[in-house]
């Protein structure tokens, strides 16, 4: 009896928070990365509804939004097919694809320019310090200080930046007083502001929220070559015509579903457009 009225009150959530479909509608489980951290998974929902929705408006198929508490969590659950198409990082893409060969990419995201008059298919990851910290010009002058990393899965918060100081001589583990992974890019631009970090790894979108937030307090010491954006990706058993049918639609979405999402919009790049992360993967592993 417990089970049938949680189920209920299952079923009356979702009918009330998505475009009305018929009960035949398959369900797409949509998952959200990890990036949120730091806020309810009921305020990143409410964000993605808006692009959900709209998805669901032009397929048919009921977009449902699925957590992870983790990158790892994520790329297991695309990998595993717990979700059927997922935005998700460019390293957590190519790990996913690496466990299930069947993942794929389905679009890529676009994010504004650093001079904001245009959209890019790619970003930057910066290692950044305080504008205070005047004896912080260059990753050599962080030796001996205390660092700030993301999550050993993350693209711009860990592999890139790792990859760089590798190329430097730089063993993080021996050269910093201390390494702390912070869990989430807001995090990595808090502890600057709190001082518990002296030079910290983020991304471009990150760093222009902080900047809104904590004002321009902070210095780019390092700026990594160009990222491929995120993405949005599908397991295999996402039927074929729901696929082709979010290929064709996604580059035309309204921009304004995504006011409050990283993607300004979308655009269709091959699998190949990744290499250049799985390069940097395997470079990180030696």
């Amino acid at each position: 009896m417990r089970h049938y009225i949680l189920a209920s009150i299952l079923l009356a959530f979702i009918s009330t928070s998505f475009p009305s479909v018929d009960a035949k509608t398959e369900i797409c489980r949509f998952g959200i990365p990890p990036w949120q951290k730091g806020r309810s998974f009921g305020e990143m929902r409410q964000k993605y509804l808006p692009f959900l929705n709209w998805m669901t408006e032009q397929t048919g198929c009921r977009f449902v939004p699925i957590g992870a508490k983790s990158y790892e969590d994520l790329i297991n659950k695309l990998a595993s097919g717990q979700i059927l198409v997922s935005e998700i990082s460019p390293v957590p893409y190519v790990l996913a694809k690496q466990k299930n060969p069947g993942v794929n990419i389905l679009v890529t995201a676009l994010s504004p320019t650093p001079d904001k008059t245009g959209l890019q298919d790619a970003y930057l990851g910066y290692i950044v310090t305080l504008k205070t910290h005047d004896t912080i010009n260059t990753l050599q002058d962080l030796k001996g200080r205390v660092f700030g990393f993301v999550k050993p899965e993350s693209s711009s918060g860990f592999k890139y930046p790792n990859a760089l100081m590798k190329e430097q001589g730089i063993d993080y583990n021996t050269f910093f007083a201390k390494t702390l992974f912070l869990g989430s890019h807001p995090n990595v631009t808090g502890a600057l502001v709190e001082k518990s970090i002296d030079a910290g790894a983020t991304w471009q979108y990150n760093l222009d929220s902080a900047r809104k937030k904590y004002g321009d307090v902070f210095k780019v010491i390092l700026k990594t070559p160009p990222i491929p954006n995120i993405l949005i990706a599908t397991h295999p058993d996402l039927p074929m015509d729901i696929r082709e049918k979010l290929q064709n639609i996604l580059p035309n979405i309204p921009v304004e579903l995504m006011k409050d999402i990283p993607a300004q919009g979308f655009v269709v790049r091959p699998d190949s457009f990744y290499d250049v992360v799985r390069t940097v993967v395997d470079k990180e592993k030696k």
